[in-house]
């Protein structure tokens, strides 16, 4: 199945029903949390969307095979032979679920050739879902509203960051310095999840640097999404758009997101 128009159509539903059994288990205040190999935290609504969208992308696309973070069985010697595959976070922000702030995702794109050609970002607690593909565009739909089509802003005389509420902000701050003759103001917009990425494709937001570790799976919905809706995704060494499944480790390098294509990486590449 490689109508992208139509996958995404099973995507939504599949995120759909996801959704409901974390918000089932989210209601819940007394959910278990334990810890993974890497010390970061997991719980019954991570494993619970991971069974969902495990069986449901298996019915959908059976010839094509899937990376979830909730599966640490694959190895590096067989997904390297893969020329397409699912790239999946079944629940994106662990630690703002933990902390009930509201603001997680799930995180499903399709991989070919080592870069996003889809994805698709799905709030549960509001039912918004963002998507973007090579052939049909960036959009966004409301709970029980039709799907707008969605692009990034051009720049203007006010910057908008938009950053994670736990990491890095001492490195952004520094980074940022030399953007401040460029821009009357500069402002942040503190958000968790892969919902920066959305912000930055929807218009609402221009800049978004990560300078703190992420996994693949943390970035490749929202990748596609920003590309399809205009903006760059690129690696903060090379300023190259991120690839994937090219290496053992799963670890990001560092990466910059910006809306308009003009803004001025180059600038700040040379000064990190």
């Amino acid at each position: 199945m490689d109508d992208q128009k139509t996958l995404v159509a099973r995507l939504l539903y599949i995120c759909e029903q996801a959704s409901e059994a974390i918000l089932e288990i989210y209601q819940n205040t007394d959910f278990q949390v334990q810890k993974k190999a890497d010390n970061s935290p997991v719980t019954q609504a991570d494993m619970a969307a991971h069974e969902i969208i495990n069986s449901a992308l298996q019915e959908l696309t059976p010839d094509i095979p899937q990376l979830s973070e909730e599966d640490s069985s694959v190895t590096f010697s067989q997904r390297q032979e893969w020329p397409k595959f699912w790239c999946i976070d079944p629940l994106d922000g662990t630690k703002e679920f933990i902390n009930r702030n509201d603001e997680f995702t799930i995180n499903i794109a399709l991989i070919e050739n080592h870069r996003p050609i889809l994805g698709i970002v799905y709030v549960p607690v509001t039912g918004t879902a963002y998507w973007g593909g090579t052939q049909v565009g960036a959009w966004k739909k409301c709970k029980g509203k039709a799907p707008v089509h969605i692009r990034s802003r051009p720049l203007g005389e006010k910057l908008v960051i938009t950053a994670s509420r736990r990491h890095g902000q001492e490195k952004n701050d520094k980074l940022l310095q030399p953007l401040s003759r460029h821009f009357r103001q500069i402002s942040n917009k503190g958000v968790g999840s892969s919902l920066k990425m959305c912000l930055i494709a929807e218009g609402l937001a221009d800049f978004y640097p990560r300078l703190f570790p992420t996994s693949e799976w943390d970035t490749a919905a929202g990748q596609a999404v920003v590309e399809a809706a205009g903006g760059r995704f690129v690696n903060a060494s090379n300023l190259e758009p991120l690839t994937y499944n090219q290496k053992e480790s799963l670890e990001n390098p560092f990466f910059y997101v910006c809306g308009d294509p003009q803004f001025p990486l180059e600038e700040i590449a040379r000064r990190r």
